[in-house]
């Protein structure tokens, strides 16, 4: 946040991205009084129908979560422009690809469509006449993206299956759509056979994307897409009640995803779902601990999951106790420990590690350390 002497706001910038220099010339842009919110109010206060400054401040109140504010401008950008004719910007161009040049009034209706499908219940009008009015183009491709959200959980299920089957069609030689239509099937459970279908394409198509070239960045954890298009059949196959092919397919996941600490849980959790609780164990039970024990971290996580699945307890247990003694001012790992006494209905023990969780919670995290403490103390009580 920038202030005036007085204290009132010029500008702010929400979040970093490097490089540095990058960022320090924003900064410094602010600081010379350009573009800043300040500037953009007073020429809007001035000329309230120059479509760049309305679009330049609408983009300031949706950088920092005015989504009201924000509507109201694009919407008056709208108005003032129906056509388009009115000013460019540009879209896109991230991660080495190519900016594509649109009106104010484009990228106003495309927000306004983001902000209607992110509403309480969500609306997906504003969206679906945008992509009636904008057949073409990154954003529309992106919209679609939006849309498919919404449809992959909220909409009522035949509405689902008639935008996957258009989503699918528009870009048929996408992973993303058949990705997001077997993700609403896995939601439904159902049609089984056609999310089998769609899965077994995506997996082809993702075999002809191109994996990047030369060493990962540092600390990169890698997506592994493959990984997570064979567990969404291996889900799919356990749904059917061919455990084999599920438990095989599952293996080619795990398999891909090798040592990669973050994916382990989600396998985990996946032969679980088709009833291999030996492979889940295998994979990611007592020997993943006592590899591990010497972070806190990876204990923590590991006590976690098994508390969440009610199984493995005595292990979830041991590692817990050895992550609160390594880090023993960390609450999180209070809480799972917790967690563990909650599952094996041990509630003193439960009601202990509660109030040590809220003992060494630092004060910007008291107050949900609270709602949690007394979530478990509540389970405890419950416990019979």
């Amino acid at each position: 946040m920038l202030f005036t002497p007085d204290g009132s706001e010029v500008d702010w910038h929400v979040g970093y991205g490097p490089p540095p220099e990058k960022y320090q010339e924003q900064i410094e842009k602010s600081l010379k009084g350009v573009d800043t919110f300040k500037s953009l109010s007073d020429l809007y206060a001035k000329d309230p129908k120059n479509l760049e400054v309305i679009f330049k401040l609408a983009g300031k109140q949706d950088d920092r979560y005015r989504t009201e504010k924000a509507v109201e401008l694009y919407k008056q950008i709208v108005a003032l422009d129906p056509e388009g004719k009115g000013g460019t910007t540009e879209y896109g161009g991230g991660r080495g690809g190519s900016a594509e040049k649109v009106s104010y009034t484009r990228y106003a209706e495309f927000n306004i469509g983001v902000s209607a499908l992110s509403a309480r219940p969500p609306d997906p009008g504003p969206m679906r006449a945008f992509l009636k009015k904008y057949p073409d183009g990154q954003m529309t491709k992106d919209a679609y993206g939006r849309m498919s959200g919404y449809f992959g959980r909220t909409a009522p299920k035949g509405e689902a299956a008639k935008f996957f089957e258009e989503y699918t069609a528009k870009y048929p030689q996408d992973v993303a759509p058949l990705t997001a239509w077997v993700q609403r099937i896995l939601f439904d459970k159902e049609p089984i056979d056609k999310g089998i279908e769609l899965a077994l394409k995506a997996m082809e198509l993702q075999k002809a994307v191109p994996r990047p070239s030369g060493p990962p960045p540092e600390k990169a954890v890698p997506m592994m897409p493959g990984a997570n298009l064979a567990l969404n059949l291996g889900r799919l196959y356990g749904l059917k009640g061919d455990k084999a092919k599920a438990v095989d397919t599952i293996d080619a996941a795990a398999k891909e995803i090798g040592d990669n600490a973050r994916m382990l849980p989600t396998v985990a959790q996946t032969y679980l779902e088709v009833g291999a609780e030996d492979k889940a164990l295998a994979l990611y039970g007592p020997d993943y601990a006592k590899k591990n024990e010497a972070s806190a971290t990876a204990l923590g996580g590991y006590a976690s999951f098994w508390a969440r699945q009610g199984k493995n307890l005595d292990s979830a247990l041991a590692a817990a106790q050895k992550a609160v003694a390594a880090a023993p001012d960390t609450s999180a790992n209070w809480i799972t420990l917790g967690n563990v006494y909650v599952k094996l209905k041990n509630a003193p023990e439960a009601v202990k590690a509660a109030e040590k969780a809220l003992e060494v919670a630092p004060a910007s995290m008291k107050a949900v350390i609270q709602k949690q403490a007394e979530q478990l103390k509540s389970q405890a009580a419950s416990i019979k």
